[in-house]
């Protein structure tokens, strides 16, 4: 019995473990690869999964991926446990996250793994990369690896002059790397907006399944005007990494970060901008304003104190008040006494209680400042009485009057003294002025003084040493004195001919030869003149129609001519003369009849044409006045871009201030400088210039010699003419001295040397003047901020120096869109790469305008 029951528990055994063998071979191990998610855009990580279930996984492979598809982080495992209707699995989980350089389809192939000792190979995979609006799928708005710019305010309603909090928040992809951060821009127009620093929070977020880093700045905002106002967009330049294209993948150890040695990178600039955000403003209340408001808005608190307590009459009292709480600082002012009879006061002076404000730190709504005041009791006083100061709180919403409490003094009347040592003694006790300086130039903003009329320059330009007009005239002088020559040598030979008894007789018979007039000749000429003014027609005047009837028949009939009275000559001169003023008046009236026609119909055709450029300018003057910048400085362009281009200093000023007004500072240098080509001397401009110099400290080419400076004073004409000034002086001073004889000799030498001293210089620095092409070619003007040459066409490379807007550069070479340029610099100009963008010519027409 014993042994049938150990048999059949044997029995058992073995159909137990058959039964095993026939499930583990019906569970044999399985591997499924998959993208989650299956469609992405350029440079966006997915996640490629390898999933082992009921095996084990002895070696992770190495991924093969296709070249356009680079692995971005290291494998991650997971491990699951399931319990399904009695049976026990395991699931293994293999991850790597993968982006892919470029759209497309995609297959990324079979992997091999090793399970349970033997090699097993995965399915394929497709993943569909779609393109978007740029090869690093950055530059759409709608896509999920877009960094995204957001304003955020801390009120929807303030009043006017209320400081609030505004936030900017940058988000950016977790994926994307960033390499430089730019400063952002809000416009201004509206608000007073104080700079954003380069210091921000940062934080994380996930949005939609995309983790986000979150950069967040800080600043603050008030209002200028009230009414419902847009505040933004903001507008950030930010330089990224972004694969370059066509780039592969190299072959890296397993244990590099694939992340970051995968794909080679470049940089790239984007300008993010955020949307627009609707804030209201409300003015504030003028029921209730007290007479002290001076027009700031917050919360404050004034605290006040002086020192000493104990003094004489005529002693300074120093006192300090200081304000802290939350607002608009900028419109506080200095409190007043409530009661200044008796008291002799200073100006106060404002100072900063936590040192000088900082732009590259967060600004806050919460300050403290002081005021530091000098009072000199004029009689004896028990205390120094109250200060009192207003301001709107906007938390209240109403207005508010801040008064300290009075300040207890002991205080002793002045010594008796005769009225000398009572004055010396307050002399004294005064406290000594600071030694006064001369002052010194602050120039803060740019002087607008633009001229009535603009002077147009023509559309081409000759300059006078190329005129032969010019040069014709030059020969006015030598022709005169060749002639003067030859007049001093004939009058001599015939005073000498003249005289004694020969020149007698050669005067008497030049007499007898001028009086052999023949009558004949006379109605010759008489009938000549009358057809010359009869024009051709018909001569219908009896007495012109008898003149010209004897004419003809003296000389055209067989009759002989009779003999012409002297009186019947007179009255024939008469009558010509009478004909003559005539014929004379009726052409005149033809003339101005003609005149007086083609004006009218030039001035109807004026009247149907197109505004003058005269009359644009003068519409660009009126905007510029009304304030209008934008809408001034496109009017005066309009001129610039016409055909052919309407141009002068004038219009080129004009730009130049509305580009100020704007806040484009570097192309207000450029205008500026176009204009200072016309008119160097223009006070106003130079003024403007040196302005702007001092803000941006821009770079300038100089010029080669002092000579050649100088030579900029005036145009190459200007010169030229002074030199032919100079030039026709001592002709003069040489004609006169040939005329006048030794007599003349001392003030012909004196012209002689005055026009020497003209000539010589002005020639000389004419010679020494660059030309209008040398000044201008190739050169160009740095018009945007933050501007860096490097060492090589790309912002990886080194740096040679920061660019300031309004700096000259030549252009050397220009390859894509960068270009090789020479920079000013002592004592060796530089030379560098910059992006052709943010350079402009410096000019762009005609060259032949320039002087």
């Amino acid at each position: 019995m014993t042994k049938v029951i150990r048999d059949s528990c044997t029995a058992w055994r073995l159909l137990a473990v058959f039964w095993l063998a026939l499930t583990s071979l019906s569970h044999a191990a399985t591997v499924r690869a998959y993208i989650q998610p299956a469609k992405a855009r350029p440079n966006q990580m997915v996640m490629y999964v390898i999933t082992v279930q009921d095996g084990q996984v002895e070696s992770v492979p190495d991924l093969r991926l296709p070249l356009q598809i680079s692995q971005s982080t290291a494998v991650s495992t997971s491990q699951q446990y399931s319990l399904s209707q009695g049976r026990q699995t395991t699931s293994i989980q293999l991850s790597w996250g993968v982006a892919a350089s470029e759209p497309g389809e995609f297959v990324i192939p079979a992997q091999t793994l090793r399970i349970n000792g033997e090699e097993v190979a995965t399915n394929e995979v497709k993943l569909s990369v779609e393109a978007g609006s740029d090869p690093s799928g950055l530059g759409s708005g709608e896509d999920a690896n877009q960094p995204v710019l957001q304003i955020e305010l801390g009120k929807k309603e303030i009043y006017q002059g209320e400081v609030m909090p505004v936030t900017c928040s940058l988000y950016v992809p977790r994926q994307t790397q960033l390499r430089r951060l730019g400063l952002i821009e809000i416009e201004k127009s509206d608000f007073a907006i104080s700079r954003f620093p380069q210091q921000s929070d940062q934080t994380t977020t996930v949005i939609d399944g995309v983790g986000y880093v979150v950069l967040t700045f800080r600043s603050t905002l008030s209002s200028l005007r009230t009414g419902d106002l847009k505040v933004g967009p903001a507008s950030m330049e930010i330089l990224v990494e972004v694969p370059m294209e066509g780039a592969r993948r190299p072959n890296l150890p397993q244990n590099f970060p694939q992340a970051f040695f995968g794909v080679p990178t470049e940089p790239r600039k984007l300008v993010v901008k955020s949307q627009q955000v609707t804030l209201k403003v409300l003015p504030l209340p003028t029921e209730g304003k007290p007479a002290s408001f001076s027009g700031a808005v917050g919360d404050f608190s004034m605290t006040a104190s002086a020192n000493p307590n104990e003094l004489t009459v005529g002693d300074p009292l120093a006192v300090e008040l200081i304000f802290e709480g939350t607002g608009n600082f900028d419109a506080l002012t200095a409190p007043a006494l409530t009661a200044p009879s008796g008291w002799k006061s200073y100006p106060a002076k404002r100072y900063n209680i936590e040192g000088q404000l900082d732009q590259n730190q967060v600004p806050t709504l919460e300050r403290k400042i002081g005021y530091s005041q000098v009072f000199i009791p004029e009689a004896v006083h028990a205390a120094l009485p109250p200060f009192e100061v207003s301001y709107f709180s906007a938390t209240q919403k109403q207005y508010v009057t801040l008064r300290t409490e009075a300040i207890p003094l002991t205080m002793k009347p002045a010594a008796p003294t005769s009225e000398t040592a009572a004055t010396a003694s307050t002399t004294a006790n005064m406290p000594v002025p600071p030694p006064v300086a001369d002052p010194s130039p602050d120039i803060t903003d740019i002087v607008i003084k633009p001229s009535p009329t603009s002077r147009w320059l023509a559309p081409t330009s000759t300059l006078l040493i190329h005129s032969r007009t010019f040069w014709s005239l030059q020969m006015v002088p030598v022709g005169l004195l060749l002639l003067a020559s030859v007049f001093a040598i004939s009058r001599r030979r015939r005073s000498a001919r003249m005289a004694g008894r020969a020149g007698e007789l050669r005067a008497a018979w030049a007499e007898f030869e001028s009086g052999k007039a023949s009558e004949a000749n006379f109605l010759r000429h008489a009938a000549q003149f009358i057809h010359v003014a009869s024009a051709g027609t018909p001569v219908k005047d009896p007495d012109l129609k008898a003149i010209v009837e004897r004419y003809e028949n003296t000389h055209f009939t067989a009759a002989g001519a009779s003999p012409i009275p002297a009186i019947e000559q007179r009255k024939i001169t008469e009558t010509l003369s009478r004909l003559f003023k005539q014929a004379l008046a009726k052409v005149t009236l033809l003339a101005l009849l003609g005149f007086l026609a083609s004006t009218s119909s030039s001035a109807q055709s004026s009247k149907n044409s197109a505004p003058t450029s005269d009359e644009v300018y003068r519409e660009a003057l009126a905007e510029m006045e009304k304030g209008n910048f934008a809408r001034a400085q496109y009017v005066a362009e309009s001129l610039t871009k016409k055909k052919p281009a309407q141009l002068s200093p004038e219009v080129f000023q004009l730009i130049g201030h509305a580009r100020y007004r704007q806040e484009d500072l570097g192309r207000a240098v450029l205008w500026y400088q176009r204009a200072q080509l016309f008119d160097p001397r223009n006070p106003e401009l130079r003024q403007n210039l040196r302005h702007l110099h001092e803000r941006l400290r821009f770079l300038s080419f100089g010029e080669k010699s002092p000579l050649a400076e100088w030579s900029l004073w005036l145009t190459p004409n200007e010169w030229v003419l002074l030199a032919a000034i100079g030039f026709w002086l001592v002709m003069f001073s040489v004609l006169w001295r040939i005329l006048a004889g030794r007599g003349a000799l001392t003030g012909a030498v004196i012209v002689s040397v005055l026009g020497l001293l003209i000539a010589i210089p002005a020639a000389s620095l004419a010679a020494f003047r660059p030309q209008g092409l040398e000044r201008i070619q190739n050169i160009s003007l740095v018009t945007v901020s933050d501007v860096r040459a490097y060492t090589a066409a790309t912002v990886t490379s080194g740096t040679v120096m920061d660019l300031p807007p309004g700096s000259q550069v030549r252009v050397l070479e220009k390859r894509g869109t960068w270009v090789y340029i020479e920079i000013p610099n002592a004592p060796e100009n530089l030379r560098g790469w910059v992006e052709g963008g943010a350079i402009t010519p410096l000019w762009i027409w005609d060259e032949a305008l320039v002087p």
